[in-house]
């Protein structure tokens, strides 16, 4: 096999897979959506309708190909990460910007209009679906559509969002006993996720962890031997390490990733976000609600002279690329809790009171678990997969408002894109194209074939269920802004690449 392809031809392989994700995942969108079954080497197949997994379970045993599909595997990826839906709208915007910009390089069309004319088309967009914006709707509208049109769940992860507010945290189990219902416990979560993707040991790249040892450190952890006393611990308990730090030295990292991809150490590190006092209040609540003691530098301590003693523990870990969610085992230091309530009260400038007064409510809030239940573990994970997408609808709903639903808001902006100049009229074309490309799907799935000449007006948008128009108010089709531009965000990105890609390179296998 040639091991360098140029030009067109480079670009027509990575089409190739980029056209096998998205044809594999295009049946699941909107409320007649279709599941895919899953082989798992480790048991049971697995059946589900979640864009992001069904993505990175496609594979090609062609090199080149397969680029094309962890190109299109990153655009569900980056969509699942900014927003927790919307993947699947995501992928097939990017299909057909893909298909139809390397359409038009064939035709003569140079590569920088065609994605000049992408960016600017993308700030059209943008401004429409942000103008577009709905603020009063009711949040459990929003959770049954992202929960694949069902209403008790909806309902319930509604209630769920709406109390834990914005200092709560919220964590999706499987349920023992077969019934779906919540739990409310001890926790905390952190607005910052593990240190690399190497981490995660879980569906939708988390990193899950059960009753972890955690070790808190204010220092700059600089070399892997700073690691091997915690790690020892860990390993003779025969438990995984969390480790909060407030930065780390990237060959540390690299070395560490070395064991933890060995399987030697069950290991995630988090590094805090923020400014140094920022990062101080997080270790400092985090050691607090752990029962950890916490390495200060301006202490001259350092966790090379750890013991077991100074170690903490939570009942439950969960990570992502961006939030990290501790289930505890008891409430957090009752003294900790009291110092910063007393700090409140005593604090003259009004910002830094509020910090304390938020440091106070993200101890005491809590964590509302989700058990999910089904009749086998198939559809439970199933179930699991739908409820993780309904709380992350809920949460950027509340965030950034909503617009309507079943892909009428981007159906809508198409209106408003048109040609910049003349060699560009043929992209506007396209882009129009992939914004329609979501709604035109649903309506496909129903069984029905789109209406070339559609227009949709004000709060319509098209039932998924019966291809007919309506209000998609009076039904509670919603969408959050967020996840909607997210989407798009996503698949413009990818799009531009593949379009500018010229030469496709098979590392050497040695």
């Amino acid at each position: 096999m040639e091991t360098i392809l140029t030009g067109a031809e480079a670009r027509s392989k990575l089409l190739v897979g980029v056209n096998k994700v998205a044809n594999s995942i295009k049946r699941t969108l909107g409320p007649n959506a279709r599941t895919v079954i899953i082989q798992n080497p480790m048991g049971m197949p697995v059946i589900l309708n979640d864009g992001v997994t069904i993505a990175r379970a496609v594979h090609d045993n062609d090199p080149y190909v397969q680029m094309g599909i962890d190109l299109l595997k990153e655009v569900a990826s980056e969509a699942q990460e900014k927003s927790g839906d919307g993947t699947t709208s995501a992928t097939l915007i990017a299909q057909t910007l893909c298909n139809g910009s390397l359409s038009l390089m064939e035709n003569g069309v140079s590569p920088l209009t065609i994605r000049d004319a992408f960016k600017a088309y993308l700030e059209i967009t943008e401004d429409y679906v942000k103008r577009s914006v709905i603020t009063d709707f009711e949040l459990s509208d929003v959770a049954t559509v992202a929960a694949n049109n069902d209403p008790v769940l909806g309902v319930m992860i509604a209630d769920v969002v709406k109390m834990v507010g914005v200092n709560g945290g919220i964590t999706i189990e499987k349920s023992p006993t077969g019934e779906t219902y919540v739990r409310e416990s001890n926790g905390l979560e952190i607005n910052s996720g593990y240190a690399h993707a190497l981490m995660a040991n879980a569906p939708r790249s988390k990193c899950e962890f059960d009753n972890p040892l955690v070790i808190t450190t204010t220092e700059k952890i600089e070399s892997f031997n700073a690691l091997v006393p915690v790690l020892e611990v860990a390993v003779k308990e025969n438990r995984p390490l969390v480790i909060f730090c407030s930065d780390f030295n990237a060959m540390m990292l690299q070395n560490l990733l070395v064991n933890i991809v060995q399987g030697k150490v069950s290991v995630c590190m988090v590094r805090p976000a923020g400014m140094p006092e920022q990062q101080q209040a997080w270790l400092e609540d985090i050691s607090a609600a752990v029962g950890s003691k916490l390495f200060k530098v301006s202490l001259n301590e350092s966790m090379v002279n750890v013991n077991n003693d100074d170690l903490g523990s939570c009942e439950k870990f969960i990570s992502t690329r961006t939030t990290t969610t501790l289930t505890l085992k008891e409430n957090a230091n009752i003294y900790h809790l009291e110092n910063l309530k007393d700090m409140a009260y005593n604090e003259n400038n009004d910002w830094l009171k509020e910090q304390y007064h938020n440091r106070y409510s993200r101890l005491t809030t809590g964590i509302s678990t989700i058990y999910v239940g089904g009749a086998s573990e198939i559809e439970q994970i199933e179930t699991k997969e739908r409820v993780d997408d309904a709380v992350n609808s809920c949460r950027l709903a509340l965030e950034s408002g909503v617009v309507i639903g079943g892909g009428a808001a981007l159906y809508g902006a198409a209106n408003d894109i048109g040609p910049l100049a003349d060699e560009a009229g043929d992209v506007a074309d396209l882009f129009r194209d992939a914004l329609r490309t979501p709604l035109r799907t649903i309506i496909r799935n129903t069984g029905d074939e789109p209406n070339p000449t559609l227009i949709l007006h004000g709060e319509n948008y098209v039932c998924g269920k019966t291809a007919e128009t309506r209000n998609a108010l009076d039904d509670g089709v919603l969408d959050p802004m967020q996840v909607v531009l997210n989407s798009l965000e996503s698949a413009v990105s990818i799009a531009a690449l593949v379009l500018m890609t010229d030469v496709a390179i098979i590392a050497p296998s040695d």
